[in-house]
């Protein structure tokens, strides 16, 4: 069946940039965005690109535009492909640089003296030895800081890596070009000569900048623009009677096999209802177990089916396995005190990796059980329940299956029935989007011995007609201060042991009578 692409995929160019910049106006905003690599591209509305590549002269990928940003420590590069791609694998998409605009250095292509290859399809690439000496560095993603967004397919890709790499440092004046050598006749940008030139200004780290001069050859200078900030995630709540939902894929049984860095995790967290994923040989009652030692002074309550675990400190008046997989769903009896509805939740954890039909079949069932549960008969939930799906979601291939987990947009219709939109409005659920609490990162899973870049795995969706989302992030502990560390009594490492995916929280005001807050604004 034919689906609407989610915005960040959106294949009409000129319209996506102008919807961005529309949200921006209405939202009432002025000034520009940082940018952070998350796979939406908000950020970049307020860049006019350093160049514009003439369509339908590429036989597969078929480049458009392009935007750069910078600061003392980092470049951002974001590009359109014009089809629908993915960047970790099954492209021959080639990103050159050029440190020093010296054609003497580095492999000349072009006239363009390449230092810096990254080979995208391959996930590796190469520093570059002056010419007439053939040797060069092969580099990982993990040797030069690579971030790159979305994980799942798309149209358009943002990356960014160090300025300071092995045994070489991009300078003040750089050339960029990027070149598909695919099957179907590739593409270039440029189509001629030695790349795009880009003077790099060194700004404070953070201090995003933007582009103010194009042009064909043109010295493309940055200069300064200003962040944007809302009210800002902090790992306190901003309520104390906010419900707050923590997912946390926990690498096999690491909240036994590693249970310090976790045990410190928990207690700054504080959580109220938990979705483990890869507790393989744990039972609900064992880790209820392991949650009260981090998190005394609370009765939990647990249920589980298979990897997939949910951890209450309220009661669980029902749950089950969603269609047989690794994915549970709870019914929470959230307390009458505190609100007027309960907590309706999903653990999932569909497969990872190559197994794409896997995953749909997985997301497709998660579906239709949205759909079920708010139909009259079988197991259902009463109306204004608050729904939640939070988990390792693996998306990591097409687009699609991101509509699928927030749309509701069934792929196997035949088998799973019709699609189905789980908000009580008939909208779809609402994607909490976290970053890191430095707000400069995104990701949720890293492994800097994988050739892949670190993603963004882990989500929290949810039925925004029924609570506000106060506050969400993504815990990575090497973010934080000493002070804020030792407040919270954490060590820097904690997260980077504990598991390669990072715990991902969500803090939500709840109705505590029958008008949702939404309407009480």
């Amino acid at each position: 069946m034919s689906t609407p692409r989610p915005l960040f995929t959106l294949p009409l160019r000129t319209l996506s940039l102008f919807l961005v910049l529309l949200v921006l106006l209405v939202a009432g905003q002025s000034g520009a965005a940082e940018i952070v690599i998350d796979g939406s591209f908000h950020d970049w509305a307020d860049l006019d690109p350093v160049w514009i590549d003439p369509p339908d002269d590429g036989g597969g990928v078929d480049f458009g535009r392009l935007w750069v940003a910078g600061d003392t420590n980092r470049l951002y590069v974001c590009f359109e492909t014009g089809r629908e791609t993915g960047l970790q694998g099954g492209n021959a998409i080639r990103l050159f640089i050029d440190a020093d605009d010296d054609p003497e250095t580095g492999r000349l292509v072009d006239g363009m003296g390449v230092d810096l290859e990254w080979t995208f399809g391959k996930r590796e690439g190469c520093i570059h030895r002056p010419h007439g000496v053939k040797e060069y560095s092969r580099i990982e993603q993990s040797d030069i800081g690579l971030r790159q967004g979305p994980t799942v397919t798309s149209d358009i890709f943002e990356v960014s890596f160090t300025r300071s790499l092995p045994s070489l440092r991009l300078g003040s004046v750089v050339r960029i070009a990027l070149y598909d050598s695919g099957a179907q006749g590739g593409d270039r940008l440029p189509d001629t000569g030695p790349g795009v030139v880009v003077a790099l200004a060194d700004t404070a780290p953070g201090a995003v900048v933007a582009l103010t001069d194009t042009g064909p050859g043109a010295v493309v200078t940055l200069t300064d623009i200003t962040h944007l900030h809302g009210e800002g995630a902090t790992l306190a709540r901003h309520d104390h009677r906010d419900l707050r939902v923590l997912t946390y894929n926990v690498l096999f049984d690491g909240l036994f096999k590693r249970p310090a860095p976790f045990r410190r995790i928990l207690r700054a967290i504080d959580p109220d209802v938990i979705c483990f994923q890869e507790l393989w040989s744990h039972s609900a009652q064992q880790t209820v177990d392991q949650v009260s030692l981090a998190l005394p002074g609370a009765s939990w309550h647990g249920g589980n089916t298979e990897d997939g675990m949910i951890v209450s400190r309220y009661p669980i008046i029902t749950g089950q396995s969603i269609d047989g997989a690794g994915n549970y769903w709870a019914l929470i009896d959230l307390p009458d005190s505190l609100y007027s509805i309960d907590l309706s939740i999903v653990s999932a954890h569909p497969p990872c990796c190559d197994n794409e039909d896997g995953r749909q079949e997985e997301l497709d069932g998660i579906a239709a059980w949205m759909r079920e549960i708010q139909t009259p008969g079988g197991v259902e939930i009463a109306p204004g329940t608050f729904i939640v799906i939070a988990g390792d979601m693996n998306l990591v291939g097409s687009y699609r299956q991101v509509e699928t987990l927030v749309s509701g947009t069934i792929v196997d219709e035949k088998r799973f029935g019709p699609s189905h939109h789980a908000d009580w409005d008939g909208t779809a659920l609402t994607d909490a989007a976290p970053r890191h609490l430095s707000g400069r990162e995104a990701y949720t899973w890293r492994d800097d011995r994988s050739s892949f870049a670190p993603g963004r795995l882990d989500y929290i969706v949810y039925s925004d007609s029924i609570a506000r989302l106060t506050n969400a992030f993504v815990l990575w502990t090497e973010d934080l201060d000493q002070a804020t560390l030792a407040s919270y009594e954490l060590e820097a490492e904690d997260t980077r042991k504990a598991s390669d995916h990072l715990p991902v929280v969500a803090d939500f005001a709840l109705p505590s009578s029958a008008t949702p807050p939404a309407a009480q604004d």
